[in-house]
């Protein structure tokens, strides 16, 4: 027996349905289906009743429902208890890539002058694997690019950071190294590499901000952003990343690589960040997230804030 099947039981309970429990964990319904399935085959008895109409625990259910519940609260008092023995704590970070390599290491040294003793752990990933993370608990908080199906959840809540646009990354071998901008018909001829699942049908992200109509030459998919700067360094591929965020590139810095901007293309996003609505952030986390927003603040990029922070900044 896994904590993530008694988890995932109280979820399905907790919304009647197994899809909405899948989509709020943003987790596949088969996955969810399976993990209930293989917890009911454990203990040899039905803990669902499965209907048109939904699901609801069965009488057995409702008694392990009762112990699932107590075994979770358990769980989250004796990691909290765990935490309070340390001088300071653990804070667990969910993030997209960019932001890991250009807000994260800057925040962590502006803590770490006061607060020694924070154990940073921080996960990168697409943002529908940042808002997972934040969801089940993985994470204290993340840091994304806002898209649509955020809007749907119930389990997060959504501040913006920042706006931000998409430019295209070209090397000395790109014929457009001279350029300033290119238009989105030129770039259909360049090849692209795609940064893991990016410009696939199902993919949100730049995938929707394209629209419809014909998507980049992908020739390379990978998940080492380091590979994809290095490839277009020394060859004609083509990628795109933020501008905002890429400012302090290395490869950009040293004039290895060029950033043009799609002339007939919108290519401008925001970023923010999501907190659960289901696991309270603690008084550590509330300080990390803080010192986030101040770092965005201090590199130049307009922070969002609340009708209270901006009453306690003027105090």
């Amino acid at each position: 027996m896994k904590i993530e099947q008694l988890y995932l039981f109280k979820e399905a309970v907790k919304y009647n349905s197994v899809s909405a429990a899948a989509e709020k964990n943003f987790m596949s319904q088969s996955s969810v289906s399976s993990s209930i399935i293989n917890l009911e085959k454990e203990l040899g008895t039905e803990l669902l009743r499965r209907s048109n109409a939904g699901v609801s625990p069965t009488i057995t259910g409702e008694l392990v429902l009762q112990k699932a519940e107590d075994i979770l609260k358990a769980i989250d008092d004796i990691t909290e208890m765990a935490k309070e023995q340390h001088k300071a704590g653990e804070i667990s970070i969910a993030s997209i890539p960019c932001i890991c390599d250009w807000i994260i290491p800057a925040t962590v040294r502006s803590l770490k002058e006061d607060m020694t003793d924070i154990l940073f752990s921080v996960t990168t990933g697409e943002s529908s694997q940042v808002a997972h993370d934040v969801s089940s608990g993985i994470a204290k908080f993340g840091i994304l690019i806002h898209y649509g199906e955020l809007k749907r959840s119930t389990d997060l809540k959504y501040t913006p950071l920042f706006k931000d646009e998409y430019v295209l990354y070209v090397g000395k071998s790109s014929p457009y190294w001279e350029k300033e901008s290119i238009t989105y018909g030129e770039l259909l001829e360049e090849p692209y590499i795609a940064y893991r699942d990016e410009f696939k049908r199902y993919n949100g992200g730049l995938t929707n901000m394209i629209g419809s109509g014909k998507l980049p030459k992908v020739v390379f998919r990978t998940d080492n952003l380091d590979s994809i700067k290095s490839m277009i360094t020394y060859n004609q591929y083509v990628a795109f990343f933020p501008r905002r965020m890429s400012e302090n590139d290395f490869y950009v810095q040293n004039g290895l690589i060029r950033r043009l901007a799609v002339s007939d293309k919108n290519l401008s996003f925001e970023v923010g960040y999501v907190e659960s609505t289901k696991y309270k952030m603690k008084k550590l986390d509330r300080i990390v997230l803080k010192a986030v927003k101040d770092t965005v603040r201090g590199m130049g990029a307009e922070v969002s804030t609340t009708g209270k922070e901006r009453e306690q900044s003027k105090g």
